[in-house]
């Protein structure tokens, strides 16, 4: 028996949704990151504290996005009222792990490993897009 692309769409749905949702939230959040790595260099004297100051906002600004998008398209959720800010502090524990690891990881990468803090930041993605699609689906927004 044959599986068509329709019926494929909808037995993987929720998966297809975070796909692109991810998609367009790694790119709002490197984007952010490159445009705040940029600005700040002309307002911090050290390199560090460019790249590190655009990876924190940068985190805040993919953070919220991202709960947007998931909360109202990926994952369709209905909490109203107070069950929103559970379900916020749910999503942003989930990106705890991740924005952690990835503040440890970029300075590694640029100044032990020596790669420029752009391509640093792209490197840091697939781990990002592994462990909040497994978070968020098993934590964050569970029924």
């Amino acid at each position: 028996m044959r599986i068509s692309g329709k019926q494929l769409w909808r037995k993987h749905q929720k998966k297809g949704r975070f796909f692109l949702v991810g998609i367009w939230n790694t790119i709002f959040g490197y984007l952010a990151f490159v445009g705040l790595d940029i600005l700040f260099t002309f307002f911090f004297s050290k390199r560090y504290l460019a790249y590190m100051s655009a990876a924190i906002l940068s985190n805040i600004l993919a953070i919220i996005n991202a709960y947007v998008f998931h909360k109202y398209i990926t994952f369709k959720s209905n909490a109203r009222g107070k069950a929103i800010i559970v379900e916020f502090a749910r999503f942003c524990s989930t990106y705890l792990l991740s924005m952690v690891l990835g503040l440890i990881l970029l300075p590694f990468l640029v100044e032990v490993m020596g790669i420029e803090p752009k391509i640093s930041g792209a490197l840091l993605i697939p781990i990002t897009v592994i462990i909040s699609y497994l978070a968020h689906s098993r934590y964050s927004f569970r029924k």
